[in-house]
């Protein structure tokens, strides 16, 4: 298996941090309208643990 070198354009450092607050934002939303308390608690710890590594990775 070929794997491609170039011919895919890499996304940038504020479009991956545009896709990552766009995400917690979402799963923010999906929390609040979630019925299920379980539901509720791993859409936030999902969004908590995306926030952590957005984080680490800016450092």
């Amino acid at each position: 298996m070929e794997h491609s070198t170039g011919t895919t354009p890499r996304s940038t450092h504020a479009e991956r941090q545009a896709r990552a607050a766009w995400l917690i934002t979402e799963l923010g939303r999906l929390a609040a309208q979630a019925d299920d308390p379980q539901d509720q608690a791993r859409y936030r710890r999902t969004a908590d643990s995306l926030l952590r590594l957005a984080t680490a990775q800016r450092s």
